[in-house]
This record gives structure tokens, sequence and C-alpha cells, in this order.
């Protein structure tokens, strides 16, 4: 029962989204519940690539975003993304680090998939607060 309790923790935090989120969050959780719903990834090796894959597309979206900004920037304002961004990196190792001290070592193979969704959650928050500045400014 606690298994259960867990797995659907897990996919609640992945699916869940504000309701700001629009078409290209869309496509990354729907193309990550597909991949967690077929019938070849309905192992703990499945659920985890599935996770790594949609981290990597959150990634890319963030990447996307970041270059973005950067042709809508000054300098100056350029300048503070880019520190941020160094931070946030610096931020997002210690996360994962500390996500894989505390999952890693847990009885169960099910802590590898709230590892991974872990490390997932922190990159999208990422992309969606950069993808934030980019629609907010290209309301102006």
């Amino acid at each position: 029962m606690f298994v259960i309790a867990i797995l659907v923790f897990v996919m609640n935090t992945a699916f869940s989204q504000s309701s700001d989120e629009k078409v290209d969050s869309n496509a990354i959780d729907i193309s990550l519940k597909a991949c967690l719903d077929s019938a070849e990834n309905q192992t703990t090796v499945g659920m985890v690539g599935c996770t790594a894959e949609a981290e990597r597309l959150w990634d890319a979206e963030m990447n996307k975003y970041y270059k973005l900004l950067q042709g809508m920037l000054s300098q100056a304002e350029m300048a503070k993304l880019k520190a941020s961004q160094i931070k946030w990196l610096e931020f997002r190792d210690a996360e994962f680090s500390t996500s894989s001290m505390i999952y890693n070592d847990l009885q169960g193979t099910m802590w590898r998939i709230v590892s991974m969704d872990t490390e997932m959650q922190v990159v999208k928050q990422r992309a969606l607060g950069l993808k934030s500045y980019y629609d907010n400014l290209n309301m102006h």
C-alpha cells in the first residue's frame, strides 16, 4: 500500500501544473505520461528512463527560453540573468546531490523513480520560470 501511495504522489507531482503552463509544457507532460503509461515502461528502469527523457526535454526548453531572453534583454539585464543562471546551476547540482543521497540508500527500487522525478521537477520549474520571463516580456 505504501508503494502505491508513493507512486501516486510521484505521478501527481509529475503531472500537476498551474494554469499558466501552455502548449510547450503540456507537450512534455503529455509525452511523459504516455511514456509512463506504455506497457514496456511498467518497470523501474522504464519509469526512470521516461522521467530522464522528460528532464532532458525540460532542460532543452530551459535553454530555449534562456537563448530567447538573450535577444530581448539589455547587456546589464543579461548579465543579471547569466549570474542567476549560474547560481541556479549550482543549486541544481546541490539539489541533485541531495536527492541522490536521500533516495538512493532507501530500500526499494521505487526510490530511484522518486529521485529522478525530484530532479526533473527542479529543471521543469526553472524552464517554466524562464518561459514566464519571456512570455511577460513579449506582452509589452
